[in-house]
């Protein structure tokens, strides 16, 4: 594996070029704090999304592989048979290059051509990680390279440690989600039905900060409201780990399997599966971005002393 190390007084980060550019650790030396689900390589990982933070392109589950869009048909491989759905994309198993390095931040960059599943555009993906005494910053800026518009469905798969300071209770960590509206999926296919279901208890915890991802299981898709922030608070400690996210990522999925240790906090900046939905463009967030253009979108992970919910 190529990996980098980039480091602050405060902040230890390191990034998996040979697999997407993935942030697979982020290190707190103050509190000694392992902040992001972090893989062992020795051995198999049991599942490539839970761990780290994992770019995803196109984003979550796409019905039968294919979708339409300005009279194009796009196709890719059924790489979930169960769900009949492609998941994920690969963007995840491809080798980025380092462009520029400091010993604070790295520059690296994944450039599509004509090679990429059967995704008929030609495009670049570049990673920026930046750790300083405040936290990470991520910055993701995505170019189409090709001569018509590029769909755009786009997303990480972050998933958090917890607990994120190994000493402390396991019981005493709580998640805040600024989340809005959830959307019902079939329980088969984990596809959105198109369905908005009204706020029930968990989405209550949630938005009040009183979840408790070690006892309870989840696995939800809402829309994001105010700014989107996702707060992890360790009571015993009265730490927060602090996940901002540009507010192009107008969605959320939450998830954390078993509730045995680790949640997945995922921006996305559509509705899984947007292209075959049958809603609004504004409930179901579908982009694209014009031949030569560029998007960019921001994130941060911050370790901060205090409730931040």
């Amino acid at each position: 594996m190529n990996i980098v190390e980039i480091k602050s007084h405060t902040y230890t980060a390191k990034i998996n070029l040979s697999l997407g550019g993935n942030c697979i650790s982020l290190y707190n030396a103050v509190y000694d704090a392992h902040i992001l689900r972090e893989p062992d390589y020795t051995k198999a990982l049991d599942n490539p999304f839970l761990y780290g933070m994992p770019i995803l392109f196109p984003v979550n589950r796409i019905s039968g592989g294919r979708f339409e869009f300005e009279g194009r048909e796009y196709v890719f491989p059924i790489n979930e048979p169960g769900t009949n759905c492609h998941l994920h994309g690969s963007l995840h198993q491809q080798e980025f290059h380092v462009t520029a390095q400091t010993d604070n931040s790295v520059v690296c960059i994944y450039r599509s051509r004509n090679h990429y599943l059967e995704f008929p555009h030609d495009f670049e993906v570049k990673l920026e990680y930046k750790v300083t005494e405040e936290g990470l910053f991520q910055t993701t800026e995505i170019t189409n390279l090709s001569e018509t518009n590029m769909p755009c469905l786009f997303g990480f798969h972050t998933t958090f440690q917890i607990p994120f300071v190994k000493k402390e209770c396991r019981d005493g960590i709580v998640l805040k989600a600024e989340v809005l509206e959830e959307y019902e999926r079939e329980r088969l296919t984990y596809l959105p039905t198109g369905k908005i279901l009204p706020a029930d208890e968990t989405t209550q915890k949630l938005v009040n900060g009183t979840f408790a991802p070690l006892r309870d299981k989840i696995s939800r898709h809402y829309a994001s409201d105010q700014k989107g922030d996702m707060i992890l608070y360790d009571e015993s400690r009265n730490l927060s780990v602090v996940y901002e996210n540009d507010k192009k990522f107008d969605f959320r999925l939450i998830f954390n399997g078993g509730a045995d240790g680790f949640i997945c906090l995922e921006p996305q900046n559509c509705l899984v599966n947007a292209p075959n939905t049958q809603l609004a463009g504004e409930k179901k967030g579908f982009d694209y971005i014009g031949p030569g253009e560029s998007k960019k979108y921001f994130s941060k992970i911050s370790l901060i002393k205090g409730d931040m919910r």
